[in-house]
């Protein structure tokens, strides 16, 4: 995470940093205008790359919570149904029950990381 949020990752440190044809121009002060307006920009299209980037990995987050709620809604609503040969013992629905709270727990995890990982702007 420190990587993505460290000095070497900025823009001074980008391969876009530097532009041939911005550096061609003459005249300092036009120079130096332009580049600043590119910095400008190429700073903007990386927030908004970074805020689409959080945008996604919320909306993942959410829909991998919703087909895990539902799978374990079917689990538990089988496990009352009348067919008693297909009903899984009390120790194996706990251990199932384990794995999917750590399943959760994962999925809160790669969430976190990802929101953790992009640079404040």
């Amino acid at each position: 995470m420190d990587y993505y949020n460290s000095p070497s990752q900025g823009f001074k440190y980008s391969p876009i940093a530097e532009s041939t044809l911005i550096n061609s121009i003459e005249n300092p002060t036009i120079r130096k205008q332009i580049f600043d307006q590119y910095k400008e920009i190429a700073e903007q299209a990386r927030a908004q790359l970074f805020a689409l980037y959080l945008k996604t990995a919320k909306e993942q987050k959410d829909e991998f919570k919703r087909k895990h709620n539902a799978d374990i809604k079917k689990l538990w609503s089988d496990q009352r149904g009348p067919i008693e040969n297909k009903k899984l013992s009390s120790i194996m629905l706990n251990l199932l029950s384990e794995r999917c709270n750590k399943i959760s727990e994962r999925i809160k995890s790669i969430y976190k990381f990802k929101t953790q990982s992009i640079p404040a702007t």
